[in-house]
């Protein structure tokens, strides 16, 4: 999206590392934990993210749940984080709906 933001599909903890080498300094996690049982939970990125020195926040949501409260923690974890950061849900799609929601909103 920006210099400061790229948006992913779903990433694995084992891949931490290999994105701090990529020169990723953050990680927001916007999927709920048991969305899909397949998927690894936020503990899981915390522990993962913090052995490859990334900053880490959750900040789940669907798309059923989009309020302006989000919207808002958003912009304010895209303003504090170490940047570039790497956003990421199942496919992209709800962490570009709020990285478009907070830039609509004239928060970012």
């Amino acid at each position: 999206m920006t210099d400061d933001l790229t948006i992913y599909k779903q990433i694995y903890p084992s891949q931490c590392i290999k994105i701090a080498e990529l020169g990723y300094r953050s990680v927001l996690n916007i999927r709920p934990d048991a969305e899909v049982d397949s998927q690894p939970n936020s503990c899981d990125f915390s522990s993962a993210t913090a052995k490859a020195n990334l900053n880490y926040q959750h900040l789940p949501f669907d798309d059923e749940r989009l309020s302006m409260a989000t919207v808002e923690q958003f912009a304010a974890f895209y303003r504090t984080m170490p940047k570039p950061i790497l956003m990421f849900c199942g496919t992209g799609a709800r962490a570009k709906l709020l990285y478009q929601s907070a830039l609509m909103q004239g928060l970012i």
